[in-house]
């Protein structure tokens, strides 16, 4: 499965300022979807599927969706943004290939990058150089959102 995003507007039929009610049932659609186990208590906006993919949505107290977060998933699915997977892809070779595209801003020697004037932000707990070792040549997560968010 290819999940392909498109900021600021979402991805397939996860949309940006749509009501959490329907995002929570889109996200229960997605093949894959794991239902929580008995007794596990899951935020609102969050599911995780098979494929160890996660999905957090951001809504605000009107509980309208702000923001849509992923987390690198182990099985078949692929996230892609304009052509780039940016899971299966380096971290190194992510960052080239956007900055072609698009302005980078890049924080804390590479663990947070954000493309501002698209609206997505790539997330890593530790740079190769930390780690000592493979992790950390990976981005573990990217939010997609709407203008203005986090201001």
């Amino acid at each position: 499965m290819v999940i392909d995003l498109d900021p600021p507007r979402g991805t397939g039929d996860l949309v940006i300022g749509m009501p959490i009610e329907e995002a929570v049932r889109i996200l229960r659609e997605i093949p894959g979807f794991a239902p929580p186990a008995a007794g596990e208590v899951r935020n609102k906006g969050f599911a995780h599927y098979d494929s160890e993919l996660s999905i957090s949505l951001d809504f605000d107290s009107g509980g309208v969706v702000r923001a849509i977060e992923l987390f690198r998933p182990e099985g078949d699915v692929r996230v892609t943004f304009r052509g780039l997977s940016l899971f299966e892809e380096p971290a190194d070779v992510v960052i080239a290939r956007l900055s072609e595209m698009f302005r980078l801003e890049i924080e804390d020697e590479g663990l947070n990058v954000t493309a501002p004037d698209v609206f997505i932000g790539l997330w890593r707990r530790v740079t190769p150089e930390d780690s000592g070792g493979e992790e950390g040549r990976y981005f573990e997560s990217v939010l997609i959102a709407a203008p203005g968010y986090g201001a």
